[in-house]
């Protein structure tokens, strides 16, 4: 098939949400932070990079905390200071601007509203993390333009059918060549007639990339983008599914990014 297209190689989402307990969200949202702009490395911060060495400083000119100018919540005046305006020119130095927003759920509708437009026309080198506790407080306009990664307890995750096929999959197909990767179709293929067993699969495959990401977490030094990236690919290819898309594309390209070749 050849070489994979570009945005596929590269395909960094432009928001998440990450939601869970403080210091796993911000240990993580820092390492993936740090990840973005490493000079060094496609999957981990190397440690030894001047963008990751100045990113420890804390100085470093591309990433930004918004921070919030009232005691209870963050405003319209924060975002349009610290995020719309600060978007409007070209990163510093690195790859990419990375704006992370902690107790996003603080942020007031009016922040919300005046953050839509940036995040559903981003720049290209644009990429937030909006860390939050829970996410009921955020508007469905902000949620569905964002990659929802949840770092709950194993336990509160409900055992799902077609787990070791998901496991299977996650551990094994970045070593996969193209040709394997889109032979592993047909083991989606016996889903095809069954929505809700190709929604529970779908979800499985999901908590396996997020118990991942939990466990990174936990470590408090480590985060593999691809990890974040697969987690979008499966959940645009639910709602492609659910929108009655065409069944065999939809899965295919989710393979190949799940692939990340």
């Amino acid at each position: 098939m050849g070489e994979l297209p570009e945005q596929l190689r590269h395909n960094i989402g432009h928001a998440y949400i990450l939601e869970g307990e403080a210091s796993k969200r911000l240990a993580l949202g820092r390492a993936f932070a740090k990840n973005l702009n490493c000079l060094e490395s496609s999957d981990d911060a190397c440690g030894q990079c001047i963008s990751c060495r100045v990113f420890e400083s804390g100085n470093h000119p591309d990433v930004f905390f918004v921070k919030t100018t009232k005691a209870t919540s963050i405003g319209v005046d924060d975002v349009r200071d610290q995020i719309v305006n600060e978007m409007a020119t070209k990163p510093f130095k690195y790859k990419y601007k990375v704006f992370i927003v902690d107790k996003a759920e603080t942020l007031t509708p009016a922040a919300q509203n005046a953050l839509l437009k940036t995040i559903e026309e981003p720049a290209h080198y644009g990429v937030f993390l909006f860390l939050a506790t829970h996410v009921h407080t955020l508007l469905p306009t902000i949620l569905s333009r964002c990659v929802l990664v949840k770092l709950g307890d194993e336990q509160a995750i409900p055992e799902l059918e077609h787990e070791a096929l998901a496991e299977e999959i996650a551990d094994n197909i970045t070593s996969m060549d193209i040709l394997g990767t889109m032979a592993l179709y047909k083991r989606f293929e016996a889903y095809k007639e069954s929505r809700e067993s190709m929604t529970k699969l779908l979800d499985m495959l999901y908590l396996s990339y997020a118990k991942r990401i939990r466990q990174s977490a936990d470590k408090n030094d480590y985060v593999n983008k691809h990890w974040f990236n697969s987690i979008a690919a499966i959940n645009q290819t639910k709602e492609v599914l659910a929108q009655n898309g065409n069944f065999q594309l939809a899965v295919e390209l989710m393979l190949l990014k799940l692939n990340g070749s």
